[in-house]
C-alpha cells in the first residue's frame, strides 16, 4: 500500500526535532491550536510522534476563543481526537481590535502570545508548540528587513524567561503548500479565516514571493530563502568598526 503525504512529512517532522532538538524526555508540551490547518497538522504530527517515540512527553492542547464558530469545529475536532485540552474564552476578553489605531496582527498577536505563555506556566508544561511552517519563517524575515531594519526571524527553537518555557516550532520544514495539500488528505475541519487577514503584512511578503516564485519557475524560492538563514556569511554583510560582529 503506497504511503500518504501524511508519512512523508511526518519523516521531516522528525529531521527538525533531531536537528533542533526540540522535544526531550518528560517535556509537557503545550500546543497553541488556532483552529487552522497548520495547528491541526502540527497536534496530528506531535501525535503521532508520541504514540511511536521512545522518547516520552505529554501534551495539553490549547485553543483560544476568537470566534464561536471556529472554537465549536475546534473543540469538536479535539474531542474526536482525544486529545487534552483547554479552550480558553477569557485571553482576548476586552481586546476591541474593530476599533483600534494600532497593528492589529501586532495587537492580537500579542494578548494570544501572553496567554499561551501564561496557560503554560499555570499547567506545569515547560515548552509550547507552534504550528509555524516554512513560508512563515520566511515572510517573518523579510518582515523584520523591511519594515524593522532587522536580520532575524522565528527560530525552530527559542527559551523564554531564563529557561522556564521553550518555544519550539516542529513544521519548520514543511511548506504552506504541503500543509494544503495535507488538510485536505487527513480531512481537518476548514474553519474561518481572520477577517483582517488581508491587512496584515504578511500578505504583502506572501504577494512578493509568490511573485518571484513565478518569475523564476526552476528555483524553490520560499526554499532557497529559508536555507540561507542557516548560511549567513558574515565577511559579505557591511561592518562598521566596533560592531558586535566584527571579527
Amino acid at each position: 500500500m503506497p504511503k500518504g503525504l501524511f508519512y512523508y512529512l511526518a519523516k521531516r517532522v522528525g529531521y527538525a526535532i533531531g536537528d533542533f532538538g526540540l522535544i526531550s524526555e518528560g517535556d509537557r508540551i503545550l500546543v497553541g491550536v488556532s483552529g487552522g490547518k497548520d495547528s491541526f497538522a502540527l497536534l496530528d504530527f506531535l501525535l503521532d510522534k508520541q504514540r511511536k517515540s521512545p522518547v516520552k512527553f505529554e501534551l495539553i492542547a490549547y485553543h483560544i476563543v476568537v470566534d464561536d464558530e471556529t472554537s465549536s469545529i475546534t473543540r469538536n475536532h479535539l474531542s474526536r481526537i482525544g486529545v487534552e485540552f483547554v479552550i480558553d474564552s477569557d485571553a482576548l476578553s476586552g481586546l476591541d481590535l474593530a476599533n483600534t489605531d494600532k497593528d492589529r496582527c501586532f495587537l492580537c498577536s500579542w494578548y494570544r502570545r501572553k496567554a499561551i505563555f501564561l496557560a503554560a506556566y499555570n499547567r506545569g508544561c515547560n515548552k509550547v508548540a507552534f504550528g509555524h511552517n516554512m513560508d512563515d519563517v520566511v515572510q517573518t524575515f523579510l518582515m523584520n528587513v523591511f519594515f524593522k531594519s532587522s536580520i532575524s526571524t522565528m527560530c525552530p527553537r527559542q527559551v523564554f524567561f531564563d529557561g522556564q518555557i521553550t518555544v519550539i516550532r516542529p513544521l519548520v520544514y514543511i511548506k504552506e503548500e504541503e500543509l494544503i495539500r495535507l488538510a485536505k488528505e487527513r480531512g481537518y475541519p476548514r474553519t474561518s479565516l481572520c477577517k483582517w487577514a488581508d491587512e496584515n503584512k504578511r500578505e504583502q511578503m506572501k504577494y512578493i514571493l509568490s511573485w518571484l516564485q513565478k518569475q523564476s519557475p526552476g528555483v524553490d524560492i520560499v526554499k532557497s530563502a529559508f536555507l540561507s538563514l542557516m548560511n549567513v556569511n558574515l565577511d559579505y554583510l557591511p561592518k562598521r568598526i566596533g560592531d558586535k560582529h566584527q571579527s
